[in-house]
């Protein structure tokens, strides 16, 4: 026969492991909304680096009077018009890439679409074209006034998305 102070011990044990696993599975949950959010945030920086190095290089080419060139940095990857290759961006390609790529950026030549693939999306709500996985697609525009003047660039996204981690 077990002691009365033997199974309080066992009873004891088994609270505490529960108690411990309610709290891991709470830090788990919370430490990946952190992730998503930290993820969004990254995508955001990343477009907001893009808007300003191609607002300079065409307000560059306005003031030198070199209209035609607009169509140049409009047409192709706006990472391949600034000449900048972050880690996370894969290349042009005609469609989507083979294979899983979360957390990264790709060019679309056959949509003249930047896509951006999340690798957490537990918060994100995206119409979506693609019926395998979310990808967020952007399309490069120049602003122009009356005048046919330079007057902004803008990244549009293309399908409606709401990320909103909490």
């Amino acid at each position: 026969m077990i002691p009365a102070g033997r199974q309080r011990n066992y009873l004891q044990s088994g609270l505490y492991v529960i108690i411990a696993g309610i709290l891991a599975a709470l830090l788990l949950e919370r430490l990946l909304t952190y992730a998503e959010a930290v993820e969004k945030a990254s995508m955001e920086v990343t477009l907001s680096r893009l808007h300003t190095g191609l607002y300079a290089q065409l307000a560059f080419l306005a003031l030198r009077g070199e209209k035609d060139a607009y169509a140049l940095v409009v047409s192709g990857s706006p990472f391949q018009a600034l000449r900048w290759r972050p880690s996370e961006y894969l290349g042009e390609f005609d469609g989507v890439p083979p294979g899983d790529h979360g957390g990264k950026w790709f060019f679309d030549e056959a949509e003249h679409e930047l896509v951006y693939t999340p690798n957490l999306s537990r918060h994100l709500v995206a119409e979506s074209s693609d019926s395998d996985a979310i990808r967020l697609r952007f399309r490069l525009q120049i602003q122009q006034s009356k005048q046919e003047v330079f007057a902004g660039v803008l990244l549009r996204s293309v399908n409606d998305f709401r990320w909103d981690p909490r």
